[in-house]
């Protein structure tokens, strides 16, 4: 398959490492050299230097007979004008990342078809979503939700004082809540369990649990029945995450105050909110400031600054300063790995992590595709599917055992959702998730298929 990928930055390199292998030529475009270089050293790829939006460019680049365009660059105009180029050469897919949905008009009939795009993915408003999901339960740090069902793979953090603390998974109070939740990972000290039923939980334990929404929040519950509301929520930076994060939380119904150094930037925010939004005028990483915010009563604090330094900085202080959950927006890959080890630091969102999400939900395989790349762990969630062909099909779950790093969590069969329980048997077009890493599914996916065939 060629594919075409616009902008070599975050996003875009994270995207080609993911799809770059044997089944997939790439080329990657951008006006960057540096960058280009970067991939290029660890990747067997092709470049091209040039304005990811230049008709020419585009045509080195291999555009004729290209099957997916990815335009990922930071400017709008560029990634919008690509996909029109894109589609004069009639390329068969084409996604497209925009800061705004303020290009179309429902009313006018302008739709993105209109502008070449067959997908578009929105990284700012779906990164606002993310965090929301977590706003629910203190003790909540990440959630993977499925569209079929209410299905969800959802982050607890064991907290202190846990009656599940120190007890085996096999000996876990509700039996009767077991059948309908699958454990799909455990995190303990930065690094991944497998769980199983001899495997105890303790303080700090991140657990991925797979479920529907209230069997879920049952295990949430059973495991912090003093888990406290979230009310009052203290934003650092009116950036654009900022806004509109901001803006959904009282329309929710949340009591929000937003830090901004930059008056303008302030003014401008209140202007639009008006008094639904305290706007405090200072440096959040000062202590008299989160004073004045009222950091010592604060239930969540996010910080959404553009610079990550700042937002770490800012969110350690807030928690010695008795924030409750406390929250960073993270842009560059190297502290999304590390702010998961950082204790004072509860969740961690990056924008840019959440656009390859979106991309990679778009793209797959007769038998896979990536649902979702964890943001607290070095893992992904796979779906598979199961074909006629597929060695699984018409067996037990159990009877694949002998693959431990891989585990399936959820089986969705006519639009219904059910545990991936080890007495399951896989029938034609069941729908698997699966939690586990890059290189373990590639084995594990052969026995889901027998011939590899990317899907468009």
């Amino acid at each position: 398959m060629n594919i075409i990928i616009l902008g070599a930055g975050e996003v875009g390199k994270q995207l080609t490492f993911t799809l770059s292998n044997k089944d997939n030529n790439i080329v990657v475009v951008d006006s960057s050299m540096k960058l280009l270089n970067r991939l290029k050293d660890k990747l067997d790829i092709m470049t091209v230097y040039g304005d990811c939006s230049n008709f020419n460019i585009l045509k080195m680049a291999g555009i004729s007979t290209c099957n997916i365009l990815i335009a990922t660059t930071g400017s709008d105009a560029s990634n919008i004008l690509a996909c029109l180029v894109a589609k004069h050469y009639k390329v068969n897919k084409t996604v497209c990342r925009l800061s705004s949905q303020s290009y179309f008009s429902d009313e006018d009939y302008y739709n993105p078809s209109s502008l070449g795009i067959d997908n578009l993915i929105f990284p700012t408003d779906e990164c606002v979503d993310r965090i929301i999901g977590v706003l629910d339960h203190n003790i909540v740090a990440e959630r993977i939700i499925f569209k079929q069902t209410d299905a969800q793979i959802t982050a607890v953090k064991i907290p202190r004082s846990s009656p599940v603390e120190g007890i085996k998974i096999h000996d876990f109070p509700n039996k009767e809540l077991l059948p309908k939740i699958r454990f799909s990972a455990l995190v303990r000290d930065q690094k991944v369990i497998i769980p199983h039923g001899s495997i105890s939980f303790f303080t700090g334990d991140e657990v991925y649990v797979a479920g529907s929404k209230s069997s879920v929040n049952r295990f949430i519950d059973i495991v912090g029945p003093n888990s406290v509301s979230i009310d009052n929520v203290i934003i650092v930076g009116a950036t654009n995450v900022g806004q509109i994060l901001a803006s959904k939380l009282v329309r929710i119904g949340y009591r929000v105050k937003l830090i901004e150094k930059d008056q303008k930037k302030g003014e401008k925010l209140l202007s639009e909110l008006g008094e639904r939004v305290m706007v405090i005028h200072g440096d959040p990483t000062e202590s008299e400031v989160l004073f004045e915010a009222g950091i010592d009563a604060c239930d969540a604090f996010i910080s959404t600054s553009d610079d990550d330094e700042e937002n770490i900085l800012t969110c350690i202080l807030a928690k010695k300063k008795g924030a409750g959950k406390v929250i960073t927006i993270t842009n560059k890959e190297e502290y999304v790995d590390i702010v998961p080890g950082i204790g004072a630091i509860d969740c961690g969102f990056s924008p840019r992590l959440v656009a390859v999400n979106s991309v990679l939900n778009l793209l797959g395989t007769e038998t896979a595709k990536v649902h979702a790349i964890l943001q607290r762990t070095s893992g992904y969630v796979y779906e598979l599917y199961v074909t006629s062909s597929s060695p699984i099909c018409g067996k037990k779950i159990s009877h694949y055992e002998g693959f431990p790093s891989v585990i399936l969590s959820l089986v969705f069969r006519d639009g219904k959702m059910m545990p991936a329980t080890g007495d399951f048997v896989l029938k034609e077009g069941d729908q698997v998730a699966a939690v586990t890493t890059a290189q373990n599914i590639k084995q594990f996916e052969s026995l889901f298929k027998k011939k590899r065939v990317f899907r468009i």
